[in-house]
């Protein structure tokens, strides 16, 4: 998938899996439907309903898995209150490239093992 920069929000389809890396302190949205949080390195995984935010605490493999139609926002950190000056801001959109190249969508039909169910 090709991200462009001005976007912020993603659909997802029944089944279908994102996988982020490099997002640390980034805030997950659920806007619609439903989605299943796995992070790398936390044992316990989470479900994230409509409404709920995450904060992504580590730059680890972030797995985004929708159980029906859903919607999500991705936002960067917060510029630091006492202002933004033009080298932290390269540095954001550098961060915020960098994380969009990390996002992959695949088909629901990608992740079916032969033979289960």
């Amino acid at each position: 998938m090709k991200a462009k920069l001005s976007r912020s929000t993603w659909n997802m389809d029944t089944g279908e899996l994102v996988s982020l890396a490099g997002a640390r302190d980034w805030t997950l949205t659920l806007e619609s439907g439903r989605a299943w949080l796995t992070l790398e390195g936390y044992s316990q995984d989470k479900w994230l309903h409509p409404g709920e935010r995450f904060r992504l605490p580590s730059t680890g493999l972030l797995l985004i898995e929708a159980d029906r139609a859903s919607r999500f926002g991705l936002e960067p950190p917060a510029a630091a209150p006492s202002g933004i000056g033009v080298r932290a801001l390269q540095y954001a959109a550098a961060r915020l490239l960098a994380t969009l190249r990390g996002l992959t969508l695949h088909a629901p039909e990608r992740q079916r093992c032969p033979g289960a169910y």
